[in-house]
């Protein structure tokens, strides 16, 4: 918790702190809720110098309060469409600020080139700047360039699409979270007019697993979770991580005179306590040669299991 000091008034000075602290009132928060008639009494100012001061640190330190219609609108002008119609169908329009999106799937499902699809649709729009933060240093700008020559697109459009996307690697979670937060602050100097409207973190297990020992995974996540959805919110912005599955196999005994079936289940890797800390999570699977069917695996917003199919070919995403 924040404490008294002397930026916050004037007239609350080194003195008035002293008599403050020894009555246990040490806080800008203990200084709120204390009845302004003892606070006269324990500093000797006036009850409009006492009201002034808690004025100063609502300013200072209190919340901005909007109501549902402002909410509203800052949701719907901070919809990110990803411009691959069958995944804003899925997600209602688009990508939306302060959530965390989780595209998961098995090795070479085609996870990374979607995540390459989405970065170059959203690129695309000039006031649109993408934060791809690869831990396996696999990016390909070529790829992307091959993308956008497949869309017909300039010299011009190119340079200033492969602009619009910063990329950045890390190798350790320990980077991770220096990155994360030099983008903190980063952020705070955009220009409203071209800014950061999504981070991709292309993947997650790789440096979760490789630089965290069993006991402090928990907490790993736990930061990681926070440092997220304070970036997302904070920011207008959407994050889109990358996760691995893992299928666990079990043989059920029917009975007596039945065989045996074997039961398949299948959990996204990172363990139980990252299950709910993406508000979406979409799951990318393989069905056939060249096809995939992209279906939403559970989400706090929308209607679980609704399903599209793709195909990955030079032109980058194709949805049926």
């Amino acid at each position: 918790m924040t404490k008294l000091s002397t930026t916050i008034n004037s007239k609350l000075s080194s003195t008035m702190i002293e008599k403050l602290e020894r009555q246990q009132i040490c806080t800008v928060i203990q200084f709120i809720d204390e009845d302004s008639e003892n606070l006269i009494k324990f500093t000797g100012l006036l009850l409009k110098d006492i009201l002034e001061i808690k004025q100063n640190i609502f300013e200072k330190f209190g919340g901005v309060i909007k109501n549902a219609f402002e909410l509203l609108e800052i949701e719907q002008n901070n919809i990110v469409p990803t411009n691959l119609s069958s995944l804003d169908n899925l997600l209602k329009g688009g990508l939306y600020y302060g959530q965390i999106y989780e595209i998961c799937g098995i090795s070479s499902s085609g996870k990374t080139q979607l995540c390459f699809a989405i970065a170059t649709n959203i690129a695309l729009s000039p006031n649109n700047i993408v934060r791809y933060i690869d831990t396996k240093r696999d990016f390909c700008g070529s790829r992307i360039e091959q993308i956008l020559l497949k869309k017909n697109c300039s010299k011009q459009v190119i340079d200033e699409v492969m602009d619009h996307i910063k990329v950045c690697c890390v190798y350790s979670i320990h980077q991770l979270f220096k990155v994360l937060y030099w983008l903190i602050d980063s952020l705070k100097k955009e220009d409203e007019g071209c800014r950061t409207r999504i981070i991709i973190i292309d993947s997650l297990p790789g440096v979760i697993f490789k630089s965290s020992k069993d006991n402090e995974i928990t907490i790993t996540l736990n930061h990681l979770a926070n440092v997220c959805h304070y970036i997302a919110k904070e920011y207008y912005l959407s994050i889109v991580t990358v996760n691995l599955i893992t299928e666990w196999s079990s043989v059920i005994q029917e009975g007596p005179s039945t065989s045996r079936k074997e039961n398949c289940d299948v959990i996204p890797t990172l363990g139980k306590y990252w299950l709910h800390v993406p508000n979406t999570r979409l799951l990318l699977e393989k069905i056939g040669v060249g096809n995939r069917k992209l279906s939403i695996w559970n989400s706090f917003q929308l209607e679980a299991d609704l399903a599209c199919t793709l195909t990955i070919n030079d032109s980058g995403i194709l949805f049926s």
